[in-house]
């Protein structure tokens, strides 16, 4: 990674190859503004020129309470405001079922690790699902 990132507090970035892979460490995303915090470090991530490629793993996360996904939602909006392609991994069966219930899954592509995710980024015509296309 060229550019320093900032001190966050949410969430754990790394680069591996050309992909910026953001680690959410909270177990719990359950309130208000706990979920706003999320969404603006995410959100400083996306848009950054180096995170084009974006993975966001939540393996550590165990809970997200309605207000956790729209942040999720509402990322996926910016990725593709700037163009950038943004991908999910590592959800537990609670997380997932929210995330198929809020149609996650047809916004931005979700993997079962953060291996295939990273993966995907490296197979020729396997771009994620384009904001608003409902694919």
């Amino acid at each position: 990674m060229t550019a320093k990132t900032p001190d966050f507090e949410n969430i754990k970035v790394s680069m591996v190859g050309d992909v910026a892979v953001v680690e959410v460490l909270a177990k719990e995303v359950r309130f208000p503004a706990q979920a706003q915090e999320l969404s603006y470090e995410l959100g400083l991530v996306i848009a950054q020129d180096w995170a084009k490629r974006t993975l966001v793993n939540l393996s550590r996360t165990k809970y997200f309470s309605s207000t956790g996904f729209a942040v999720l939602a509402g990322l996926v909006k910016k990725a593709g405001e700037v163009g950038h392609d943004l991908r999910f991994c590592s959800l537990n069966d609670q997380l997932r079922v929210g995330a198929d219930i809020i149609g996650l899954g047809k916004l931005a592509s979700i993997y079962e690790t953060e291996d295939d995710a990273l993966a995907s980024f490296a197979e020729p015509g396997k771009d994620a699902p384009s904001f608003g296309e409902g694919t």
